[in-house]
């Protein structure tokens, strides 16, 4: 974000302190935000035109955390060139063929083409799903343009459009309670799309406290008074089935033959079995051994 877009958002008393749920005040001197009538500031980081506010109730505990996360740091960390190439055919060998309702749904979020619709990625980056997405995520990577806490959103009550949450709430220790601020912060009529994984291996951000099922993660929304539209299979069993093999080849295989494994597995199971995805993962019961579920829920007017 710019500094007119955040100035806009006090103006509007949508930005608030994550702690206490005040309004807060640019203090552009001093380059922080800080809380109307008391002592409680936050940092501004700038760079150029550009502007990331740091509302966290505890930086240095999310800061180590972050810092924490080899894999994190990897993925969300800035890239030379070559890097970027690789990552271009990861993405390739990384397609997961994800069903056409889940796509659907994630549109559902935008339901205005107005500018003014705020809708926020929580867990967002280092890319952007879509352009009109401010992304959120625990500390400043490319392409986040809020440093907050899912579990304390720096939102005022009902002033938020639309959220988007895909892979958040497995690394999340109380994903109950973010979900609780998701439904808090939402306008009535608002929609979230979340996505999260049912059959995957432990993958930590640096930690992965939790997978879902289809019917737990619909009751993780209806439980705080979403009320469901519509969920079901967002990654298939067969996308399951080869990253769990890969997975195995990678943690149990002796080093020796490792490598080959999973270089002969990448070109079979990623080239030729992963694509059977786009028959299996319409069939009602692909939920069974799907490697993600969504859910798309609306905070009732």
């Amino acid at each position: 974000m710019d500094l007119e877009q955040i100035n806009k958002l006090i103006k509007k008393g949508i930005l608030v302190c994550p702690l206490t749920k005040k309004r807060l005040m640019m203090d552009q001197a001093e380059n922080r935000l800080c809380v109307i009538g008391e002592e409680r500031c936050y940092d501004l980081l700038t760079s150029g035109r550009s502007a990331v506010p740091v509302l966290l109730n505890d930086q240095q505990f999310w800061s180590d955390y972050a810092l924490s996360s080899e894999r994190m740091n990897k993925e969300y960390g800035r890239q030379h060139a070559l890097a970027k190439i690789i990552e271009v055919v990861r993405r390739f060998f990384r397609a997961d063929f994800r069903t056409a309702a889940s796509r659907r749904a994630f549109k559902q979020v935008f339901h205005e083409n107005s500018p003014e619709l705020l809708i926020i990625s929580i867990g967002g980056g280092p890319s952007r799903t879509d352009d009109r997405l401010i992304n959120l995520n625990i500390a400043p990577f490319d392409d986040v343009d809020l440093v907050a806490d899912a579990h304390a959103l720096p939102f005022a009550d009902a002033s938020i459009d639309g959220l988007d949450c895909a892979a958040v709430l497995e690394h999340l220790a109380n994903p109950h309670l973010a979900v609780k601020e998701m439904f808090r912060v939402l306008k009535p009529g608002g929609k979230v799309f979340a996505v999260t994984p049912f059959m995957q291996a432990y993958h930590g951000y640096p930690h992965h406290y939790q997978n879902f099922t289809l019917t737990g993660h619909e009751l993780l929304f209806k439980a705080v008074g979403f009320r469901l539209i519509e969920s079901g299979t967002c990654v298939g069993p067969v996308f399951a089935l080869v990253n769990l093999t890969k997975r195995f080849l990678a943690e149990y295989m002796p080093w020796g033959i490792r490598h080959l494994l999973i270089l002969f597995w990448a070109i079979i199971g990623y080239i030729i079995i992963k694509p059977l995805d786009l028959i299996v993962n319409v069939r009602p019961n692909a939920h069974v051994l799907a490697s993600t579920t969504f859910v798309l829920a609306e905070k009732e007017r």
